[in-house]
């Protein structure tokens, strides 16, 4: 039963904001409350369009009576959101987050004796741009959450949440928190780091003139739009995720030295192979989400 539930979000952006903005749409009976810490003009607008049904600025009863909470803030904020919480909620509340480090706040929720009412989310989604104001209910649409839940997690609040999470237009895939980790290590996290570096080292390099920033166009601005993401977002996933990203790293940096070596070389028919079967790989990536996932939900039964 997803009609008249009463939904609470601590910390709300561009995702929260765009997950709360598509229950509403779906749901118009929804209560949607925001936790947040200070006077937002974007989240008292919300108000006022009548997507978010009041803001409250400190986690006391008003939170503890929702039926689901969204921890919408960065990783390790979240983390210190659930010990706030852990008094607070009733046995039947789910607790969910959309972080893209799933390890470090598992183990809080099995430390805190959550495991029942912790689900683990990651809307595999986003933009280089950030906060309530730029968020959209079709933000997530024809992408993946994936979702982690803990062996205790009950089917019930398992089946409600994925109930709920359909009005957004992703497909739900349930993953291990230690694999998820890695999976988002590789694909996303490593790339964020990769776009900052590269950007870095145009700034540190420019001519005096700053030619290089004046022709960044192109191929430049495409490979490095996500490095202008949240600074304090990021550095929260790098501390939270330290150890798959720093192994995927250094399988990085072996290839780039690799490289550096046939070209030191002049290795033609290697350098060719490198772009071809990157091209090849790149070309293979659908576009379409694949019903390859397909989860027995029932049974919680992982990819």
């Amino acid at each position: 039963m997803t009609k008249n539930l009463n939904i609470g979000f601590l910390g709300l952006g561009l995702i929260g904001g765009s997950i709360a903005r598509a229950i509403k749409s779906a749901f118009p009976d929804t209560r949607i409350q925001v936790y947040t810490r200070r006077k937002n003009p974007d989240l008292e607008q919300g108000v006022k369009d009548g997507i978010l049904s009041g803001l409250v600025y400190d986690i006391d009863s008003e939170i503890s009576s929702c039926d689901i909470i969204f921890l919408c803030a960065p990783v390790l904020k979240n983390i210190e959101f659930l010990h706030l919480l852990k008094p607070l909620i009733h046995e039947n509340c789910i607790i969910t987050d959309v972080g893209s480090v799933k390890g470090n706040i598992h183990r809080a929720a099995r430390d805190l004796g959550l495991e029942n009412q912790f689900i683990g989310g990651h809307p595999m989604a986003g933009s280089e741009k950030t906060g309530y104001a730029n968020s959209s209910e079709a933000l997530l649409e024809n992408s993946y959450y994936l979702l982690t839940p803990t062996p205790q997690t009950p089917d019930t609040k398992l089946q409600l949440l994925l109930s709920l999470l359909k009005c957004t237009g992703s497909k739900c895939v349930i993953v291990a928190p230690e694999k998820h980790d890695d999976i988002t290590a590789a694909i996303s996290h490593v790339p964020h780091i990769i776009a900052a570096t590269l950007v870095n080292m145009i700034k540190e390099n420019d001519t005096p003139d700053g030619f290089m920033k004046a022709f960044a166009a192109g191929g430049f601005k495409d490979i490095t739009r996500i490095a202008s993401s949240s600074p304090e977002m990021w550095e929260n996933i790098c501390l939270s995720n330290k150890d798959s990203i720093d192994h995927f790293l250094e399988l990085y940096i072996k290839n780039l030295e690799d490289f550096r070596n046939l070209l030191r070389e002049e290795k033609n028919e290697d350098l060719r192979n490198t772009f071809l079967d990157a091209r090849t790989y790149r070309d293979s990536i659908p576009d379409n989400l694949s019903d390859k996932f397909t989860n027995n939900f029932a049974d919680k039964k992982p990819v």
